[in-house]
């Protein structure tokens, strides 16, 4: 008998994820309590997301993320 309940996909701290309700990829972080965050890869936002609506990128969203964060890292460089 198939579950109607998804499953929680396998997150780890540091990996870059989508979050399938925004369309946005960010950092995976571990916010208050326990909470999940990600955050920006192009600005030092973050924001609290589902566990449930977190998935991997696709290889186009794998390059894009990886351009964000070099651009970002250069920017703020000291």
């Amino acid at each position: 008998m198939a579950s109607n309940q998804q499953a929680e996909p396998e997150i780890e701290i540091g990996s870059v994820m989508r979050d399938t309700r925004t369309s946005r990829i960010g950092v995976v972080q571990r916010g208050p309590e326990g909470a999940i965050r990600l955050h920006d890869l192009a600005t030092d936002d973050h924001w609290e997301v589902d566990p449930l609506a977190l998935a991997e990128l696709s290889s186009i969203e794998r390059l894009s993320a990886r351009v964000a964060l070099a651009n970002y890292t250069s920017r703020n460089r000291v």
